[in-house]
Protein backbone atom coordinates (compact mmCIF):
# COMPACT_ATOMS: atom_id res chain seq x y z
CA UNK A 1 0.00 0.00 0.00
CA UNK A 2 3.58 2.11 1.00
CA UNK A 3 4.69 1.36 -2.37
CA UNK A 4 1.74 2.11 -4.48
CA UNK A 5 0.96 5.72 -2.75
CA UNK A 6 4.57 6.52 -3.35
CA UNK A 7 4.69 4.95 -6.55
CA UNK A 8 1.28 7.12 -7.48
CA UNK A 9 3.07 10.71 -6.24
CA UNK A 10 6.18 9.52 -7.70
CA UNK A 11 4.31 9.43 -11.28
CA UNK A 12 2.74 12.67 -10.27
CA UNK A 13 6.04 14.69 -10.47
CA UNK A 14 7.49 12.57 -12.73
CA UNK A 15 9.32 15.08 -15.77
CA UNK A 16 10.30 12.66 -18.33
CA UNK A 17 6.97 12.07 -19.76
CA UNK A 18 6.44 14.85 -22.32
CA UNK A 19 10.14 15.44 -22.11
CA UNK A 20 11.46 16.80 -25.78
CA UNK A 21 14.62 15.52 -27.19
CA UNK A 22 17.46 16.68 -25.41
CA UNK A 23 19.14 17.75 -29.19
CA UNK A 24 15.60 19.38 -29.63
CA UNK A 25 15.73 21.25 -26.88
CA UNK A 26 19.34 22.32 -26.95
CA UNK A 27 19.03 23.59 -30.00
CA UNK A 28 16.08 25.68 -29.68
CA UNK A 29 17.42 27.61 -26.60
CA UNK A 30 20.94 27.97 -28.75
CA UNK A 31 18.68 29.65 -31.46
CA UNK A 32 17.02 31.68 -28.48
CA UNK A 33 20.17 32.80 -27.98
CA UNK A 34 20.70 34.78 -30.69
CA UNK A 35 20.29 38.44 -30.93
CA UNK A 36 20.15 39.34 -34.68
CA UNK A 37 17.89 39.87 -37.33
CA UNK A 38 14.02 38.91 -36.18
CA UNK A 39 15.20 38.92 -32.38
CA UNK A 40 16.92 41.82 -32.35
CA UNK A 41 14.27 43.70 -34.13
CA UNK A 42 11.89 42.55 -31.48
CA UNK A 43 14.16 43.53 -28.30
CA UNK A 44 13.95 47.06 -29.88
CA UNK A 45 10.05 46.79 -30.09
CA UNK A 46 9.74 45.18 -26.88
CA UNK A 47 12.00 47.80 -25.64
CA UNK A 48 10.34 51.23 -27.22
CA UNK A 49 6.81 49.62 -25.63
CA UNK A 50 8.24 48.93 -22.23
CA UNK A 51 9.84 52.24 -22.20
CA UNK A 52 6.50 54.23 -23.02
CA UNK A 53 4.37 51.34 -20.23
CA UNK A 54 6.85 52.75 -17.62
CA UNK A 55 6.74 56.38 -18.51
CA UNK A 56 2.60 56.60 -18.59
CA UNK A 57 2.35 54.33 -16.20
CA UNK A 58 0.72 51.72 -17.64
CA UNK A 59 0.92 48.02 -16.42
CA UNK A 60 -0.95 46.59 -19.37
CA UNK A 61 1.65 48.01 -21.86
CA UNK A 62 4.51 46.68 -19.87
CA UNK A 63 3.19 43.17 -19.34
CA UNK A 64 2.72 43.60 -23.13
CA UNK A 65 6.61 44.47 -23.74
CA UNK A 66 7.80 41.91 -21.41
CA UNK A 67 5.76 39.38 -23.57
CA UNK A 68 7.49 40.54 -26.60
CA UNK A 69 10.78 40.61 -25.40
CA UNK A 70 13.19 37.66 -26.03
CA UNK A 71 15.75 38.58 -23.20
CA UNK A 72 15.53 35.31 -22.03
CA UNK A 73 17.34 32.80 -24.54
CA UNK A 74 20.48 33.86 -23.68
CA UNK A 75 20.01 34.03 -19.67
CA UNK A 76 18.55 30.28 -19.79
CA UNK A 77 21.67 29.38 -22.26
CA UNK A 78 23.90 30.62 -19.82
CA UNK A 79 22.57 28.40 -17.37
CA UNK A 80 22.26 25.41 -19.96
CA UNK A 81 25.76 25.85 -20.91
CA UNK A 82 26.88 25.16 -17.42
CA UNK A 83 24.62 22.32 -17.09
CA UNK A 84 26.40 20.55 -19.76
CA UNK A 85 29.86 21.58 -19.88
CA UNK A 86 29.44 23.57 -23.32
CA UNK A 87 32.10 26.58 -22.50
CA UNK A 88 31.36 27.70 -26.23
CA UNK A 89 27.59 28.39 -25.71
CA UNK A 90 28.01 29.98 -21.82
CA UNK A 91 30.63 32.40 -23.76
CA UNK A 92 28.43 33.01 -26.73
CA UNK A 93 25.54 33.14 -24.56
CA UNK A 94 27.39 36.24 -22.33
CA UNK A 95 28.06 37.85 -25.40
CA UNK A 96 24.92 38.01 -27.07
CA UNK A 97 23.57 39.09 -23.09
CA UNK A 98 26.16 41.89 -23.43
CA UNK A 99 24.60 42.92 -26.75
CA UNK A 100 21.31 42.53 -25.84
CA UNK A 101 21.78 44.71 -22.49
CA UNK A 102 23.85 47.16 -24.27
CA UNK A 103 21.34 48.04 -26.96
CA UNK A 104 18.39 48.02 -24.00
CA UNK A 105 20.03 50.56 -22.81
CA UNK A 106 20.73 52.67 -25.11
CA UNK A 107 17.16 52.27 -26.78
CA UNK A 108 15.28 53.24 -23.76
CA UNK A 109 18.10 56.33 -22.66
CA UNK A 110 17.24 58.05 -26.17
CA UNK A 111 13.91 57.27 -25.48
CA UNK A 112 13.77 58.66 -22.15
CA UNK A 113 16.25 61.21 -23.22
CA UNK A 114 13.75 62.89 -25.70
CA UNK A 115 10.59 61.64 -23.79
CA UNK A 116 8.26 65.57 -22.32
CA UNK A 117 7.62 63.18 -19.40
CA UNK A 118 10.46 63.08 -16.91
CA UNK A 119 8.37 62.13 -13.79
CA UNK A 120 9.12 58.84 -12.14
CA UNK A 121 6.15 57.01 -11.84
CA UNK A 122 5.07 54.32 -9.74
CA UNK A 123 5.70 51.48 -12.59
CA UNK A 124 9.07 52.97 -12.33
CA UNK A 125 9.89 53.50 -8.95
CA UNK A 126 8.61 49.72 -8.31
CA UNK A 127 11.91 48.51 -10.63
CA UNK A 128 14.36 50.60 -8.20
CA UNK A 129 14.51 48.78 -4.88
CA UNK A 130 15.47 45.10 -5.62
CA UNK A 131 13.54 42.85 -2.58
CA UNK A 132 14.21 38.96 -1.62
CA UNK A 133 10.76 38.64 -3.30
CA UNK A 134 12.27 39.06 -6.62
CA UNK A 135 15.47 36.93 -6.09
CA UNK A 136 12.31 34.17 -5.29
CA UNK A 137 10.56 35.22 -8.23
CA UNK A 138 13.72 34.76 -10.70
CA UNK A 139 14.63 31.70 -9.36
CA UNK A 140 11.65 29.86 -9.91
CA UNK A 141 10.72 31.57 -12.39
CA UNK A 142 13.98 30.03 -13.88
CA UNK A 143 13.10 26.49 -12.79
CA UNK A 144 9.49 27.18 -14.36
CA UNK A 145 11.25 28.31 -17.72
CA UNK A 146 13.81 25.42 -18.30
CA UNK A 147 10.97 22.75 -17.33
CA UNK A 148 8.72 24.39 -20.42
CA UNK A 149 11.61 24.46 -22.89
CA UNK A 150 12.40 20.44 -22.36
CA UNK A 151 8.49 19.79 -22.90
CA UNK A 152 7.82 18.08 -26.39
CA UNK A 153 4.42 21.31 -25.98
CA UNK A 154 4.40 24.66 -25.88
CA UNK A 155 3.11 25.75 -23.66
CA UNK A 156 2.02 28.94 -21.71
CA UNK A 157 4.49 28.68 -19.34
CA UNK A 158 7.24 30.61 -21.33
CA UNK A 159 4.96 33.91 -21.70
CA UNK A 160 4.46 33.78 -17.89
CA UNK A 161 7.60 33.50 -17.03
CA UNK A 162 8.43 36.43 -19.14
CA UNK A 163 5.46 38.59 -17.53
CA UNK A 164 6.91 36.79 -13.67
CA UNK A 165 10.80 37.74 -14.31
CA UNK A 166 10.43 40.81 -15.46
CA UNK A 167 13.51 41.55 -17.26
CA UNK A 168 12.56 43.72 -19.67
CA UNK A 169 11.25 46.74 -17.13
CA UNK A 170 14.68 47.15 -14.79
CA UNK A 171 16.11 47.48 -18.14
CA UNK A 172 13.98 50.51 -19.59
CA UNK A 173 13.94 51.59 -15.98
CA UNK A 174 18.09 52.21 -15.96
CA UNK A 175 17.72 53.54 -19.13
CA UNK A 176 15.52 55.90 -17.29
CA UNK A 177 18.49 56.77 -14.84
CA UNK A 178 20.62 57.51 -17.84
CA UNK A 179 18.58 59.73 -19.66
CA UNK A 180 17.48 61.75 -16.89
CA UNK A 181 20.98 61.50 -15.29
CA UNK A 182 19.28 60.11 -11.58
CA UNK A 183 22.14 57.37 -11.59
CA UNK A 184 20.18 56.47 -8.11
CA UNK A 185 17.48 54.64 -10.55
CA UNK A 186 19.88 53.77 -12.95
CA UNK A 187 21.92 51.36 -10.54
CA UNK A 188 19.09 50.43 -8.46
CA UNK A 189 16.99 49.19 -11.78
CA UNK A 190 20.66 47.33 -13.07
CA UNK A 191 21.04 45.49 -9.92
CA UNK A 192 17.85 44.20 -10.37
CA UNK A 193 18.19 43.15 -13.76
CA UNK A 194 21.29 41.52 -12.62
CA UNK A 195 19.58 39.30 -10.12
CA UNK A 196 17.09 38.38 -12.27
CA UNK A 197 19.91 37.43 -14.95
CA UNK A 198 21.93 35.43 -11.99
CA UNK A 199 19.38 33.69 -10.31
CA UNK A 200 17.60 32.30 -13.78
CA UNK A 201 20.88 31.12 -14.78
CA UNK A 202 21.62 29.53 -11.79
CA UNK A 203 17.91 28.04 -11.64
CA UNK A 204 18.05 26.64 -15.24
CA UNK A 205 22.12 24.89 -14.63
CA UNK A 206 20.44 23.04 -11.24
CA UNK A 207 17.63 21.95 -13.49
CA UNK A 208 19.58 20.61 -16.38
CA UNK A 209 21.43 18.64 -13.81
CA UNK A 210 17.94 17.66 -12.20
CA UNK A 211 16.48 16.20 -15.64
CA UNK A 212 20.35 14.53 -16.22
CA UNK A 213 20.95 16.11 -19.92
CA UNK A 214 23.70 14.54 -21.23
CA UNK A 215 27.21 16.32 -21.03
CA UNK A 216 29.01 17.18 -23.63
CA UNK A 217 31.68 14.72 -24.27
CA UNK A 218 35.33 15.71 -24.89
CA UNK A 219 38.12 13.01 -26.10
CA UNK A 220 41.14 15.31 -24.86
CA UNK A 221 40.68 14.68 -21.05
CA UNK A 222 42.98 17.37 -20.02
CA UNK A 223 40.65 19.90 -22.19
CA UNK A 224 37.73 18.08 -20.38
CA UNK A 225 39.03 18.55 -16.62
CA UNK A 226 39.39 22.61 -17.92
CA UNK A 227 36.27 23.35 -19.59
CA UNK A 228 34.83 21.54 -16.06
CA UNK A 229 37.02 23.60 -13.71
CA UNK A 230 36.18 26.72 -16.04
CA UNK A 231 32.37 25.68 -15.74
CA UNK A 232 32.79 25.36 -11.54
CA UNK A 233 34.40 28.75 -11.62
CA UNK A 234 32.04 30.04 -13.09
CA UNK A 235 28.92 28.35 -11.57
CA UNK A 236 31.33 28.93 -7.70
CA UNK A 237 31.62 33.09 -9.06
CA UNK A 238 27.23 32.92 -9.81
CA UNK A 239 26.07 31.05 -6.87
CA UNK A 240 28.53 32.67 -4.00
CA UNK A 241 27.45 36.62 -4.33
CA UNK A 242 23.56 35.36 -5.14
CA UNK A 243 24.03 33.36 -1.70
CA UNK A 244 25.03 36.76 0.13
CA UNK A 245 22.32 38.73 -1.84
CA UNK A 246 19.51 36.57 -0.61
CA UNK A 247 20.56 37.07 2.72
CA UNK A 248 21.48 40.86 2.82
CA UNK A 249 18.12 40.78 1.19
CA UNK A 250 16.57 38.88 3.74
CA UNK A 251 18.21 40.85 6.69
CA UNK A 252 16.69 44.31 5.01
CA UNK A 253 13.30 42.67 4.87
CA UNK A 254 12.90 41.36 8.38
CA UNK A 255 14.61 45.14 9.19
CA UNK A 256 11.71 46.99 7.27
CA UNK A 257 8.92 44.58 9.05
CA UNK A 258 9.97 45.00 12.38
CA UNK A 259 10.21 48.80 11.82
CA UNK A 260 6.62 48.72 10.35
CA UNK A 261 5.27 46.59 13.36
CA UNK A 262 7.01 49.23 15.50
CA UNK A 263 5.42 51.97 13.53
CA UNK A 264 2.06 50.66 13.79
CA UNK A 265 1.78 49.07 17.47
CA UNK A 266 3.84 51.58 19.22
CA UNK A 267 3.58 55.38 17.34
CA UNK A 268 0.18 55.01 15.44
CA UNK A 269 -1.73 53.36 18.33
CA UNK A 270 -0.45 56.53 20.67
CA UNK A 271 -1.62 59.19 17.85
CA UNK A 272 1.66 60.26 17.01
CA UNK A 273 1.69 60.85 13.57
CA UNK A 274 4.87 59.68 11.25
CA UNK A 275 4.85 62.67 8.50
CA UNK A 276 8.21 61.05 7.32
CA UNK A 277 10.71 58.08 7.39
CA UNK A 278 14.37 57.77 6.53
CA UNK A 279 15.03 53.67 6.17
CA UNK A 280 18.73 52.50 5.50
CA UNK A 281 17.46 48.61 5.06
CA UNK A 282 21.18 48.08 4.35
CA UNK A 283 22.89 50.15 7.77
CA UNK A 284 19.93 48.71 9.75
CA UNK A 285 19.11 52.27 10.53
CA UNK A 286 16.22 54.87 10.66
CA UNK A 287 15.02 58.44 11.31
CA UNK A 288 11.26 58.79 11.73
CA UNK A 289 9.81 62.25 11.68
CA UNK A 290 6.73 62.59 13.98
CA UNK A 291 4.21 65.76 14.38
CA UNK A 292 2.57 66.59 18.41
CA UNK A 293 3.13 69.53 20.73
CA UNK A 294 2.47 66.83 23.48
CA UNK A 295 5.85 65.04 22.15
CA UNK A 296 8.86 65.75 24.49
CA UNK A 297 12.24 63.80 25.10
CA UNK A 298 10.49 61.48 28.38
CA UNK A 299 7.72 60.34 25.60
CA UNK A 300 10.80 59.70 22.76
CA UNK A 301 12.37 58.16 25.43
CA UNK A 302 9.42 55.56 26.09
CA UNK A 303 8.98 54.80 22.66
CA UNK A 304 12.58 53.93 22.22
CA UNK A 305 12.80 51.54 25.23
CA UNK A 306 10.09 49.76 23.08
CA UNK A 307 12.31 48.18 20.29
CA UNK A 308 13.22 45.49 22.10
CA UNK A 309 9.41 44.09 22.05
CA UNK A 310 10.00 44.07 18.15
CA UNK A 311 13.54 42.62 17.99
CA UNK A 312 15.02 46.43 17.11
CA UNK A 313 17.23 47.54 20.23
CA UNK A 314 20.38 46.51 18.14
CA UNK A 315 19.64 48.98 15.41
CA UNK A 316 20.02 52.84 15.41
CA UNK A 317 16.69 54.47 15.49
CA UNK A 318 15.88 58.14 15.71
CA UNK A 319 12.95 59.79 16.19
CA UNK A 320 12.07 63.70 15.67
CA UNK A 321 9.67 65.71 16.21
CA UNK A 322 9.39 67.40 13.18
CA UNK A 323 8.37 71.35 14.65
CA UNK A 324 11.25 71.28 16.99
CA UNK A 325 14.51 69.38 15.69
CA UNK A 326 14.17 70.00 12.00
CA UNK A 327 13.21 73.02 10.53
CA UNK A 328 15.00 72.86 7.13
CA UNK A 329 11.85 69.80 6.47
CA UNK A 330 10.31 69.70 3.33
CA UNK A 331 7.00 71.25 3.74
CA UNK A 332 5.60 69.89 0.35
CA UNK A 333 6.83 66.00 1.78
CA UNK A 334 4.82 66.37 5.09
CA UNK A 335 1.71 67.82 2.91
CA UNK A 336 1.81 64.63 0.96
CA UNK A 337 2.73 62.67 3.46
CA UNK A 338 -0.84 63.84 5.44
CA UNK A 339 -2.47 64.08 2.58
CA UNK A 340 -1.84 60.09 1.62
CA UNK A 341 -1.94 59.22 4.83
CA UNK A 342 -5.29 60.70 4.96
CA UNK A 343 -6.52 59.51 1.68
CA UNK A 344 -5.43 55.80 2.46
CA UNK A 345 -7.52 56.10 6.49
CA UNK A 346 -10.40 57.22 4.34
CA UNK A 347 -10.11 54.63 1.81
CA UNK A 348 -9.79 51.95 4.69
CA UNK A 349 -13.23 53.40 6.44
CA UNK A 350 -15.03 54.28 3.29
CA UNK A 351 -13.97 50.08 2.47
CA UNK A 352 -15.30 49.31 6.19
CA UNK A 353 -18.69 51.38 6.14
CA UNK A 354 -19.23 49.52 2.65
CA UNK A 355 -18.61 46.21 3.82
CA UNK A 356 -20.88 47.46 7.05
CA UNK A 357 -23.57 48.27 4.97
CA UNK A 358 -23.60 44.74 2.93
CA UNK A 359 -23.76 43.26 5.76
CA UNK A 360 -27.02 45.50 6.72
CA UNK A 361 -27.96 45.11 3.72
CA UNK A 362 -28.22 41.31 3.62
CA UNK A 363 -29.63 41.33 7.37
CA UNK A 364 -32.60 43.23 6.31
CA UNK A 365 -33.31 41.14 3.54
CA UNK A 366 -32.90 38.15 5.71
CA UNK A 367 -35.58 39.57 7.98
CA UNK A 368 -37.72 40.15 4.44
CA UNK A 369 -37.26 37.03 3.58
CA UNK A 370 -37.76 35.36 7.25
CA UNK A 371 -41.07 37.21 7.48
CA UNK A 372 -41.95 36.07 4.50
CA UNK A 373 -41.63 32.83 4.94
CA UNK A 374 -43.08 32.66 8.40
CA UNK A 375 -46.54 34.19 6.88
CA UNK A 376 -46.33 31.52 4.14
CA UNK A 377 -46.30 28.59 7.00
CA UNK A 378 -48.92 29.84 9.19
CA UNK A 379 -51.04 30.41 6.20
CA UNK A 380 -50.32 26.93 5.42
CA UNK A 381 -50.58 25.71 8.88
CA UNK A 382 -54.10 27.39 9.29
CA UNK A 383 -55.04 25.26 6.21
CA UNK A 384 -54.37 22.22 7.44
CA UNK A 385 -55.19 22.62 11.41
CA UNK A 386 -57.76 25.19 11.27
CA UNK A 387 -57.76 29.01 12.50
CA UNK A 388 -55.92 29.89 15.65
CA UNK A 389 -56.38 32.49 17.83
CA UNK A 390 -52.39 33.19 17.75
CA UNK A 391 -49.33 31.42 16.32
CA UNK A 392 -46.24 32.18 16.30
CA UNK A 393 -42.43 30.54 15.78
CA UNK A 394 -39.07 31.76 15.94
CA UNK A 395 -35.68 29.98 16.56
CA UNK A 396 -33.08 29.95 19.71
CA UNK A 397 -30.54 28.35 21.29
CA UNK A 398 -30.73 26.04 24.30
CA UNK A 399 -28.41 25.30 26.36
CA UNK A 400 -27.82 22.39 28.49
CA UNK A 401 -25.99 21.73 31.61
CA UNK A 402 -22.60 21.17 30.22
CA UNK A 403 -22.83 24.60 28.60
CA UNK A 404 -23.38 23.21 25.13
CA UNK A 405 -25.92 24.62 22.67
CA UNK A 406 -28.56 23.46 20.27
CA UNK A 407 -31.15 25.28 17.81
CA UNK A 408 -34.86 24.71 18.66
CA UNK A 409 -37.77 25.88 17.14
CA UNK A 410 -40.14 27.48 19.12
CA UNK A 411 -44.12 27.27 17.89
CA UNK A 412 -46.56 29.21 20.05
CA UNK A 413 -49.83 28.39 19.82
CA UNK A 414 -52.90 29.87 21.34
CA UNK A 415 -55.97 27.67 20.52
CA UNK A 416 -59.76 28.39 19.72
CA UNK A 417 -60.57 25.04 20.72
CA UNK A 418 -58.27 22.35 22.72
CA UNK A 419 -55.79 20.63 21.27
CA UNK A 420 -55.31 16.82 22.02
CA UNK A 421 -51.89 15.13 22.38
CA UNK A 422 -52.30 13.08 18.88
CA UNK A 423 -53.35 16.47 17.31
CA UNK A 424 -49.91 17.97 18.86
CA UNK A 425 -47.63 15.24 17.45
CA UNK A 426 -48.96 15.94 14.62
CA UNK A 427 -48.52 19.11 14.22
CA UNK A 428 -44.78 18.82 15.32
CA UNK A 429 -44.09 16.18 12.59
CA UNK A 430 -45.22 18.57 10.06
CA UNK A 431 -43.10 21.27 11.64
CA UNK A 432 -40.24 19.39 11.50
CA UNK A 433 -40.84 18.45 7.43
CA UNK A 434 -42.17 22.28 6.87
CA UNK A 435 -39.15 23.63 8.10
CA UNK A 436 -36.33 20.76 8.16
CA UNK A 437 -35.77 21.06 11.61
CA UNK A 438 -34.51 18.29 14.19
CA UNK A 439 -35.45 20.25 17.23
CA UNK A 440 -39.17 21.47 17.73
CA UNK A 441 -40.72 22.04 20.87
CA UNK A 442 -44.83 23.26 20.95
CA UNK A 443 -45.86 25.60 23.74
CA UNK A 444 -49.85 25.17 23.79
CA UNK A 445 -50.89 28.74 25.82
CA UNK A 446 -53.95 28.51 27.47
Amino acid sequence: MKKNILKSIESLFDLSGDKENETEVIDSIKRSVEFKGANLWALIFAIVIASVGLNVNSTAVVIGAMLISPLMGPIIGIGLGAGILDITLIKHSIKNLAIATLIALVTSSLYFLISPISAAQSELLARTAPTIWDVLIAFFGGLAGIVAFSRKKFSNVIPGVAIATALMPPLCTAGFGIGTSQWSYFIGAFYLFIINSVFISIATFLMVRFLKFQAISYEDQELKRRVQKWVGYIALLTILPSIFMAYKFVGEEFFKQKLQNYISNELKTKNILVINKEVDAVGKSAQLFVLGDHINDSIIKILLDERSKYGLEKFEIEILNASNDRADIDVNEIKSSIVADLFKNQQEELKAKNIELEKLKRQSSSKINNAKNQRQVIEEFKAIFGEQDKISFSDCEQFDKNNKTDSVLIFIIKPLKSISNSETKKIKNWIKLRLNKKQVKIIIEK
